[in-house]
């Protein structure tokens, strides 16, 4: 009869636990870095491997992080904007940045890029 009890009481709490708010920026983030890690996975099997293709996608991390906190602020879900989460939007954002004007230096002037 108690063993009933406390498991009532534990689903209970389970479902008047408010949803947890969640960083922006963090789906993105994992997204980002598993698609990195694969393609340094593939180049380390794949040395001839070109990976410009991947630097011109590079603007896509900007796309998917306005997607994500768009969606987040229609769903209405418990968002938070802490520093935390600024942070790892300034991360992503630097990044996406740096790697676009590697692409696009390759691109436009790979005499300046590339040293033979």
């Amino acid at each position: 009869m108690n063993a009933d009890f406390s498991a009532s009481a534990a689903s209970l709490q389970e479902h008047s636990r408010p949803e947890k708010p969640r960083r922006v920026g963090t789906f993105t983030l994992g997204v980002v870095l598993v698609l990195s890690g694969i393609a340094m996975l593939l180049c380390m099997f794949f040395p001839t491997l070109d990976l410009t293709v991947l630097l011109k996608l590079s603007p896509l991390i900007l796309v998917s992080l306005g997607a994500e906190t768009l969606l987040a602020a229609r769903r209405s879900s418990a968002i938070r904007y802490d520093w935390a989460g600024m942070v790892l939007c300034f991360v992503l954002v630097s990044c996406a940045l740096v790697l676009f004007v590697i692409a696009w230096c390759l691109l436009y002037c790979p005499e300046a890029v590339i040293h033979l």
